[in-house]
């Protein structure tokens, strides 16, 4: 029988061993999961922590420990992979309630370790504010009751995670500062769209602090690099997280230039019958075919989906990413996919881009909201690169939109004359995506003169 070890039991590890027991029953999986939860969504924490009585914590959890050993899977959570032995074909493990120290046999190998919190090198006194990260449901579990008794909080960092936990502290009526040492918010987006977010928080009571880092935390403060003291009952560290790859790394399987476990398309690691999958891995990226590094839960189980089916004799592989990626700050959706203008040009595009407004909805309808983006193409082609936008309705829409013309290839001309779903209540006569194709190929592309879809756009 073949014995499949998976290390991680989260996103793309448990996703990996469900594949593969189902499509193999005849396969001895075995997962090691150093926490005592699995296959849990870590991107909903921040909403369960903001209300969890509408989103409580099981509802978190996809499936329990006893729902995956019910179908076959020698599930040992609490127990930690210490070292990897590849040419023995073993693992050693911790048992981390008993603390007895096991080996395990293994055919095959998949590392799912994920990511891991960037450490801080922060000084640290007496009677300092209680210190969080959000990586894990167990940090969940710490910070949920002190959410329901703080005033006064500290986020460092201006990131996603930074950015829907201050939106949280403000839900549970906690008084909130951001402190992000770039001089703006959202450095990866164009500087429009992180001043429209740095303005929405501000409506809603956050204060902000740019350009600061945090060095000490005592007496119930936080110290910043300028002197600035900040006081507090607590503040969450979200400064960012780099793939976990100790482990892999001293097993010797190659790294890639990210700094993550460089696999192929298969998922397959550097040494024969070893995987990787999630976090803890590179993909590439499907316009310039460069490896990239997106720390994301739906790219962690659709890699685990190939690793799994791989592990169980199939021939699956994973085409690669755009950095498909969308967050909530209060009423703002700020979503992304593909290349910006600089990001093309610097990947070797000669690439235009168009930034524009339009209405979510038919401009009459009361729930129709402005929605901002910018469109890039390159000159040559026409071919769509990407989008960045940001607005209080039908960002989604919009940028999966996107996401599907940049996957499939198709141009600005392809985009103007998308056959959509119009009626009044869902989308203007000409949607966003086809008011910016119609822009940029008129402006960029010196196309004959045709009527103004813009102005024609909120009919």
């Amino acid at each position: 029988m073949t014995r499949v070890v998976v290390i991680g039991g989260v996103a793309a590890g448990m996703k990996a061993a469900a594949v593969a027991k189902r499509r193999d029953p005849a396969l001895d999986v075995c997962v090691f999961q150093d926490e005592p939860d699995v296959s849990y969504s870590a991107c909903g924490l921040p909403y369960h922590l903001a209300d969890p009585d509408v989103i409580p914590r099981n509802k978190i959890i996809a499936r329990t420990v006893d729902r995956f050993r019910a179908d076959g899977i020698d599930l040992r959570v609490r127990h930690r992979v210490d070292s990897v032995d590849l040419s023995g074909r073993r693992v050693t493990v911790t048992d981390l309630s008993s603390g007895a120290g096991i080996t395990e046999h293994f055919d095959l190998l998949l590392f799912a370790t994920g990511a891991r919190p960037i450490e801080t090198d922060l000084a640290v006194g007496a009677g300092a504010p209680a210190l969080f990260k959000l990586r894990s449901i167990g940090d969940a579990d710490l910070i949920r009751p002190w959410l329901g008794q703080a005033k006064r909080a500290v986020i460092l960092g201006g990131g996603y995670i930074g950015l829907e936990l201050a939106e949280t502290c403000r839900a549970r009526g906690v008084s909130v500062t951001v402190v992000e040492m770039a001089p703006r918010l959202l450095p990866g987006f164009q500087p429009w769209i992180g001043d429209r977010v740095t303005s929405q928080l501000e409506q809603h009571g956050v204060d902000i602090l740019l350009g600061r880092r945090m060095t000490a935390a005592k007496s119930g403060r936080v110290i910043l690099d300028d002197g600035t003291s900040l006081d507090c009952d607590g503040a969450l560290v979200c400064i960012g997280v780099r793939p976990n790859v100790d482990l892999a790394s001293s097993a010797g399987l190659r790294l890639g230039r990210t700094g993550a476990i460089a696999v192929d398309p298969a998922m397959r690691a550097s040494a024969p019958g070893v995987f990787a999958a999630g976090d803890c891995c590179e993909a590439h990226h499907l316009i310039s075919g460069a490896p990239v590094w997106y720390p994301l839960g739906d790219v962690a189980n659709r890699q685990g989906r190939v690793a799994g089916t791989n592990l169980a004799g199939g021939d699956a592989w994973f085409p690669g990413v755009l950095g498909t990626a969308i967050f909530r700050a209060f009423d703002l959706a700020v979503a992304r996919t593909g290349f910006t203008c600089p990001q093309a040009q610097a990947a070797g595009f000669e690439a235009i881009d168009v930034r524009f407004e339009a209405p979510s909805r038919a401009r009459y309808m009361p729930t129709s909201r402005p929605l901002a983006a910018t469109l890039t193409a390159e000159r040559t082609t026409g071919r769509v690169l990407g989008a960045e936008a940001v607005g209080e309705d039908a960002v989604d829409k919009f940028i999966d939109v996107i996401a599907t013309a940049v996957w499939s290839g198709l141009t600005v001309d392809d985009l103007s004359d998308l056959d959509l779903a119009y009626a009044p209540p869902f989308s203007p006569l000409f949607a966003p995506v086809q008011v910016g194709g119609d822009l940029i190929r008129k402006r960029e592309f010196r196309e004959p003169a045709m009527r103004s879809k813009i102005a024609e756009a909120g009919r």
